[in-house]
């Protein structure tokens, strides 16, 4: 074991041992003490990896029956009968489906001849594809599939020194555009639909539509933004024309679209049409209709995936990190944590605060909070449940404070930590302390944005 994974298990192993002898008069319950405790070793245990992430987050199941944070095990195992997880399996199975297909570099070559041959141009042809695939792909899919075309697109730098310069622009900006586009409809992330659940609870359901009238307009101004700030601190290297052309001539795509790609591309349209007429027929929910279209790869004679192939695709560790996530944000709630926060932290609603400063402020405490806890689920779960009492304290919409946690936390990029930027870091383009010199800005930027946007569309959609 690593000295960090040793210190991450000591800790964590300390935080469960110290939580016991914390006394109740504080204000909370022997199980909310216990509730934080346990989150708090989780967290720990997540950030280090002493041992897997998923055998950690099982472990969290009896940890919970253990300590008294559920009542019995199948109150332990609640957040795993959440229909979230199901569309969490769905995700990667859509996504495997679009990289099975040249659908992806179509896509590409496409977005090349649109933008041009200049080096930043394709920059931001590749973080548009990014951000369009990443509206209805898992951002891990995204990135791993956009990562492998980007590696091939590099070797048309001749010289190594501009090779890495231009890698380390690409790799960034990569994971970055990714998670941006995660922003731009329910289905861009597993995190969205996680929040989602919480203004559910408040009897708030943002729709398909509603969401995306607040997501495109941020999304937009947040890719553009990270493209020219990017090339601004870690400017490309650019190549003659005849090189790029070369590449994509080279990119071998067929000129017509067999029946399996075609058959991929309407599926994925039709499930994106479905989606948005969910706005008005509640019976085709997000996660039954990616069900419906999680089947319909799998029919005889055309078997887009097969079923091994499938669940070699999977990323189990999302699966158990979300499923435990929910169990510990539910708890939250039952045990009063979420009461006792809200208590500790406002003492009383702010006087005349407007929509866009609480927008500002929470969008900025969750990129705060993203430091120590750079787990976007684990936040979500934490303070999903205290934020909707802080509406109902301060006297706004839920969806005020919920939505600016949910997109802040689907944006974490600060440092390559998430699974998303840990993908191109390890490909060793740039160092852990080149990212936070553009990210940090980005997310500046994103917090702005939706103080300004958010106020203006929850008018529009009668928030």
């Amino acid at each position: 074991m690593k000295k960090s994974q040793i210190i991450g298990a000591v800790l964590a192993l300390g935080v469960l041992f110290g939580m016991t002898l914390i006394p109740e008069s504080i204000g909370l319950s022997r199980a909310g003490i216990h509730t934080i405790g346990v989150l708090i070793a989780l967290i720990i245990a997540l950030v280090t990896e002493p041992i897997p992430i998923g055998i950690t987050c099982i472990l969290g199941i009896p940890l919970c029956v253990i300590f008294g944070v559920s009542s019995s095990v199948s109150a332990a195992l609640s957040g795993y009968t959440n229909h979230i997880l199901f569309f969490i399996l769905v995700s990667f199975a859509i996504s495997e489906a679009v990289a099975r297909v040249p659908l992806s570099q179509r896509l590409l070559a496409f977005l090349i001849r649109v933008f041009g041959t200049r080096i930043r141009r394709i920059l931001l042809a590749i973080m548009v594809c990014a951000a369009a695939l990443s509206s209805i792909m898992s951002n891990v899919a995204t990135t791993a599939m956009l990562m492998s075309v980007v590696i091939r697109f590099l070797s048309i730098y001749e010289d190594q020194g501009q090779r890495r310069r231009s890698g380390r622009t690409f790799m960034i900006a990569l994971p970055i555009a990714s998670m941006i586009g995660g922003m731009i409809t329910p289905a861009g992330s597993p995190l969205n639909l996680l929040g989602m659940d919480f203004l559910i609870q408040s009897g708030h359901q943002v729709t398909f539509l509603q969401w995306m009238l607040i997501g495109i307009p941020v999304s937009v101004a947040c890719l553009l933004f990270a493209w020219l700030f990017i090339c601004r601190v870690f400017p490309p290297q650019e190549v003659p024309e005849e090189r790029v052309l070369a590449y994509v001539r080279d990119m071998d795509i067929p000129r017509r679209m067999d029946f399996r790609e075609r058959y991929v591309l309407v599926l994925v349209l039709i499930l994106f049409t479905l989606w948005i007429l969910s706005s008005w027929f509640p019976v085709l929910n997000i996660t039954v209709v990616g069900i419906v279209g999680f089947a319909f790869l799998f029919l005889p004679k055309i078997e887009i995936l097969s079923w091994r192939e499938f669940t070699d695709t999977v990323s189990w560790s999302s699966f158990f990190l979300v499923g435990t996530m929910m169990t510990l944000g539910g708890a939250l709630t039952e045990n009063g944590v979420s009461h006792w926060l809200v208590g500790l932290l406002f003492q009383s609603a702010p006087d005349a605060m407007p929509v866009w400063l609480i927008t500002l402020v929470i969008s900025l405490v969750v990129f705060v909070l993203l430091i120590p806890i750079p787990i976007g689920p684990a936040l979500i779960s934490m303070l999903g449940a205290p934020f909707l009492e802080m509406a109902e304290v301060w006297g706004v919409s839920p969806v005020c404070l919920i939505m600016p946690l949910i997109l802040c936390a689907s944006n974490c990029y600060l440092l390559p930590l998430d699974t998303v930027p840990l993908l191109t870091y390890g490909t060793g383009y740039y160092k852990m302390t080149d990212m936070p010199k553009v990210s940090v800005a980005i997310q500046l930027f994103l917090a702005l944005c939706l103080a300004l946007w958010l106020p203006v569309s929850l008018r529009l959609i009668g928030f």
